[in-house]
């Protein structure tokens, strides 16, 4: 875990942002002729809060200062980070493994459409996980998460989807959020 995130206890939390809302505001009425996304908007995404908009995701992808903007503040905000796995393996990744977490990719035995992707929570944390966010090749994705039932998140996607492509990638890091 890094940053200076995580050495601040809620209500430091709460008023930092609290105070990115308010210079997001600023922002958004400074530049309210521009089509350059607002702090707020990149904040709400990096945060777990909202999906990327296809402004957000245009802009990225053509403003070259604003495109490692999202992988700073999720780096900086994560609960954890899975770097990339180490390409000893020959087949897809399965498993992740780090310090507190494990995801695990599951086939359904009922539709083999689907898979399951599973979080293992090893400890209570102060606030719960909210969204995994993986950035695949150019790309990030974000998927929202549910509580934790006996210290497991389990989610069922389709197999063929972008996140389960991504999260069997070894070039693709992790984050929870």
């Amino acid at each position: 875990m890094t940053g200076i995130w995580h050495s601040m206890d809620k209500a430091e939390r709460r008023t930092a942002e609290a105070a990115f809302v308010a210079l997001s505001t600023l922002d958004g009425t400074a530049e309210s002729a521009s089509t350059r996304p607002s702090f707020g908007e990149l904040w709400a995404f990096a945060a777990g809060e909202a999906d990327m908009s296809d402004d957000l995701r245009q802009a990225l992808d053509t403003d070259r200062r604003l495109a490692g903007d999202p992988d700073h503040l999720i780096e900086r905000t994560a609960l954890y980070r899975f770097p990339r796995v180490a390409a000893a393996s020959s087949g897809a990744v399965e498993t992740r493994d780090g310090e507190g977490f494990r995801i695990r990719l599951r086939p359904s035995r009922a539709n083999l459409d689907h898979t399951y992707v599973s979080i293992e929570v090893a400890a209570e944390l102060d606030e719960p996980p909210l969204a995994l966010l993986a950035k695949g090749p150019g790309r990030w994705i974000k998927l929202p998460l549910p509580d934790a039932i006996d210290g497991v998140i389990q989610i069922l996607v389709d197999s063929g989807s972008e996140l389960v492509r991504a999260l069997r990638d070894v070039h693709t890091e992790v984050y929870i959020r």
